[in-house]
């Protein structure tokens, strides 16, 4: 039995990355994945498909630990729920067009989140800005220009990626409470979303950055983890990127960034290898950071203003991919 007090010890060694996360790591996995160990290396899995209930929710699996590496470093993770089985054999195609939608600005309640227009722009390559870097065509739609309505319209256009990065509120069995922070404050509530039949339609990936699924002082059984993920299935999206936690600006940009960058570089690469490789990348920083350091091992996280050493599962685990991994 995985009881919700080794969970919990767990997230909070996840999120904080002065504190070794290895010990619990190691023990959930001799839980949960210790039993099938074997018969997943005898049919030389490559991608696991989760169905995760209750607390389990909580666990990014890709930073559970065997002993000799984490679990990312040997399986693609993926979650599915019963919302994304009807297309989680669509084959996806080669090209995206992004939209990117963003909340930068501090409003009641919510702190500002300074990275997000780096982070956008980084990412899409707006089609009205000449000199926009980002690595997918599209556009970007910041703070005031992100209403509902232009939400809605934007999404009419048929955009492949939908890339949001913003505050996401969840009050387990209150869909009017649930909401997505807007650029203007306004809150885009569940169930506004819900009365919108297949407004994610054409959707191949929505991705739900920055958005605030924290693990309060009382867990919910885990609904707040694919809350908005699920609907967002129900109402079109092939597959949903969401995060577990609150996580880095600078991190978030760098590793978002080339996500993104895999995908579009190497189009049949799935988004659960691109996922993965991204996930490793940061990961692999912490070794760089102790070549760097004159030979001196260091324990991850514990150097403080390390700019690169972005090892600790705190910066890399959190993204979760739901849905089509394809």
């Amino acid at each position: 039995m995985c009881g919700s007090s080794k969970v919990t010890e767990f997230r909070e060694q996840l999120e904080n990355p002065r504190l070794d996360p290895l010990p619990a790591a190691k023990e959930l996995y001799q839980i949960l994945i210790g039993p099938i160990a074997k018969d997943l290396e005898g049919a030389q899995a490559q991608t696991l498909m989760w169905s995760l209930d209750g607390v389990l929710r909580y666990i990014p699996i890709a930073a559970l630990h065997d002993g000799r590496g984490y679990l990312v470093e040997r399986y693609r993770n993926v979650e599915f729920t019963p919302a994304s089985q009807a297309r989680l054999k669509d084959v996806p195609g080669e090209q995206w067009r992004g939209l990117g939608l963003g909340v930068s600005k501090e409003h009641e309640g919510f702190s500002a989140l300074k990275g997000v227009p780096d982070e956008l722009h980084g990412i899409i390559r707006d089609e009205r800005d000449k000199t926009s870097r980002g690595v997918v065509a599209g556009t970007v739609e910041l703070d005031e220009d992100f209403t509902e309505e232009s939400f809605r319209a934007s999404l009419r256009n048929g955009y492949g990626l939908v890339h949001v990065a913003s505050h996401f509120r969840f009050r387990p069995g209150n869909e009017m409470d649930s909401f997505l922070l807007l650029g203007d404050g306004q809150h885009l509530t569940l169930d506004r979303i819900r009365s919108l039949p297949n407004v994610f339609g054409g959707v191949r990936l929505l991705t739900l950055s920055a958005c605030d699924t924290a693990v309060g002082g009382v867990m919910a059984g885990g609904k707040e983890v694919d809350g908005f993920a699920v609907l967002a299935q129900r109402q079109g999206a092939k597959a949903v990127m969401a995060t577990l936690w609150p996580v880095a600006d600078q991190s978030t940009q760098i590793f978002m960034r080339r996500f993104y960058e895999l995908r579009e570089s190497f189009p049949r690469l799935s988004k659960a290898e691109s996922l993965q490789r991204a996930q490793m990348e940061l990961l692999a920083t912490g070794r760089q950071a102790s070549l760097t350091d004159g030979g001196q091992e260091q324990v991850v996280g514990s150097k403080p203003g390390a700019d690169r050493d972005y090892s600790h599962p705190y910066y890399w685990a959190p993204f979760i991919l739901i849905g089509n991994w394809r």
